[in-house]
């Protein structure tokens, strides 16, 4: 289509687009090196350090939630699982009073 005219607002929108999207991906690949790292020293006994990297976690997640590279249900769903596995491996700590 060499004759027809270039829509420039169509063209900034593609420029918008492919901006967000690869903003979106970097934050969500943030996500998940965290998470490994938590679940990594989770699992080397590092109970303290997992902790930290746990926090840092669910504040990647709730920032990407904020905007829009997650949905808020998916980043709730996300910090779940990744505490439900951090306290399996970790321990629960002290036992639950009843």
């Amino acid at each position: 289509m060499p004759g027809k005219k270039k829509n420039l607002s169509q063209l900034k929108r593609v420029r918008q687009n492919l901006k967000r999207r690869l903003r979106n991906k970097a934050k969500k690949s943030a996500i998940k090196s965290q998470s490994h790292l938590v679940i990594e020293l989770a699992q080397a006994g590092k109970a303290v350090e997992a902790e930290q990297a746990l926090r840092k976690a669910m504040s990647l997640i709730d920032k990407a939630a904020k905007g829009s590279a997650l949905h808020r249900n998916t980043a709730s769903r996300k910090k779940s699982r990744l505490t439900k596995r951090f306290k399996a491996l970790v321990g629960a700590g002290a036992p639950k009073s009843s």
